[in-house]
């Protein structure tokens, strides 16, 4: 009897066991089956822009080799027709989705967006942040200014096109820090000439250009010739300064003795 009894309770176990995975089996394929329903939200071709930034964080101003090989040949800028801002919007839209990008992402699609203006028409706006961030920044003062003063007419491919691109730069925080750093630095006070320029900035602020050349056995005309600058700051003017000095110094080393 005992013995029956130890039987029944492992048969009940086994059974019971059983069922249980039986249980589980099912609910796994229901999670499966409502899981492969759902729309999955992934874009493999999702691409976002590359800024190049300098030693302190903001973004390099300079246009790369690229950019300056295209600003300085007329043959290599682009003399078609422009095109209307709707194709220019359909033209991204398929650029987008055909590499597996976020339609939906305004940012995303103007960054395909071509330009219809300037010596790099027929370029993304996106490339144009990647390559020339300079003169990003002047065509964004320039819009604003004409804004402020009332001279601007958004009438023309061009001119929607160069809204819509100022638009898009303006979305970005690296160009917002960038635009207020530039406008927190102060104008240099003019002078006659660059020898008579004020260094504007650390322990030689009130000292001339032309001081610091004279002064170079200090050590601090090195400094500023080995640092590494942001274009348009108050030391990277310095720095070119004293380049052209030396530069003028190793000429006249160099000249043949009559």
């Amino acid at each position: 009897m005992n013995v029956q009894m130890c039987y029944l309770h492992v048969y009940r176990m086994v059974a019971y066991n059983v069922y249980r995975y039986r249980q589980h089996i099912i609910f796994t394929f229901s999670v499966l089956k409502v899981n492969m329903h759902k729309k999955v939200m992934f874009f493999p071709g999702k691409v976002k822009v590359v800024f190049r930034k300098g030693p302190l964080g903001y973004l390099l101003q300079e246009p790369t080799d690229e950019a300056r090989l295209i600003k300085n040949n007329p043959s290599l800028q682009d003399k078609s027709a422009l095109m209307k801002e709707d194709l220019v919007r359909q033209n991204a839209l398929t650029v987008v989705r055909q590499r597996g990008g976020d339609a939906s992402d305004k940012k995303e699609v103007l960054g395909e967006y071509i330009l219809q203006f300037g010596k790099y028409k027929d370029k993304s706006f996106r490339w144009l942040l990647e390559n020339d961030m300079g003169y990003t920044i002047y065509l964004m003062k320039t819009l604003h200014q004409e804004e402020a003063a009332g001279d601007f007419m958004a009438e023309g491919h061009s001119k929607t096109n160069l809204v819509s691109f100022v638009r898009y730069a303006h979305s970005f925080q690296e160009i917002e820090s960038l635009l207020s750093y530039v406008s927190r630095t102060p104008a240099a006070p003019a002078a006659s000439s660059e020898d008579e320029q004020l260094v504007g900035f650390g322990a030689r602020a009130k000292s001339t250009w032309q001081n610091i050349w004279k002064c170079r056995s200090d050590g601090y005309a090195s400094f500023v010739l080995g640092a590494s600058c942001v274009q348009g700051t108050r030391m990277h003017k310095l720095q070119q300064y004293l380049r052209k000095k030396q530069q003028q110094q190793e000429e006249l080393i160099c000249m043949p003795v009559s």
